[in-house]
This record gives C-alpha cells, structure tokens and sequence, in this order.
C-alpha cells in the first residue's frame, strides 16, 4: 500500500468513526425523544430535530469516507472537511462552550474530524507517491 493510499485510508476510517460516533449518540437520543409519543413542546420539537440531522450528517460522513474519501477523491475531501467542521464547529461555541454539554465528551467529535481531515490532506497533497 502507498503512502498516500494508508492517509487516504486513515483519513476514510476516521471520517467513518465519526459518522458511527454521531450516529450512534442520534439514534439513541431520537429513540428516547419519541419513547413518550410525539413531541409535545417547541423545545422538545427542536431536540428531536436537531438529533435527526446528527443522525442524518453521520450517515452522510460515513458514505463519503467509504466512497470518496478511501479512494483519495478531492470532492470527498471537500464535503466532509467543510460539513463535518462546521458542524462540529457550531456544536463548540452554541453547545459546548456555553457549558450545555460536558465539554470533554464535546471535543472528541471535533478532535476525530481535524485528525481525519489532516489524514485526507496529506493523502491530497501526496497522490502518486
């Protein structure tokens, strides 16, 4: 394997870490939201909302890494660097720095997107080598 094939493939299983990681935490939290029936609350509404997009970006970071990003695609870079960053980015100032989640567990996500996203740039910056 290439030197450039092993970033391309760190960077996809990373990326696909994320996706797991994020959508494990909004299965999980849908399933509890919905276990009393149907929202009953505008805040209750948006937490159901806001677990379903998590849901639905780590689907989308998992299917990128395995189809683009393993195979050291620039489009693959792209969508799951700028996405996954700002989402990650919006959870830390509107989530985490404001004390409304543990900011320990706040930072693994974020940690796992820069780690993948230097891993694809590397493979990136590296194609035939």
């Amino acid at each position: 394997m290439t030197g450039n094939r092993r970033w391309a493939t760190t960077a996809a299983a990373l990326y696909t870490a994320w996706g797991v990681l994020h959508m494990g935490l909004g299965v999980s939290m849908v399933i509890g939201d919905l276990a009393d029936g149907a929202p009953d609350t505008e805040s209750a509404a948006e937490s159901l909302l806001y677990f379903l997009c998590v849901t639905t970006l780590g689907a989308q970071a998992i299917f990128v890494a395995v189809t683009m990003n393993r195979v050291n695609s620039r489009l693959g870079f792209w969508l799951n660097a700028v996405v996954l960053g700002v989402v990650d980015l919006a959870f830390l100032v509107l989530l985490a720095a404001p004390g409304y989640v543990d900011l320990i567990g706040a930072i693994v996500g974020p940690v796992v997107w820069l780690l993948a996203t230097v891993c694809a740039a590397v493979a990136l910056r590296h194609p035939s080598t």
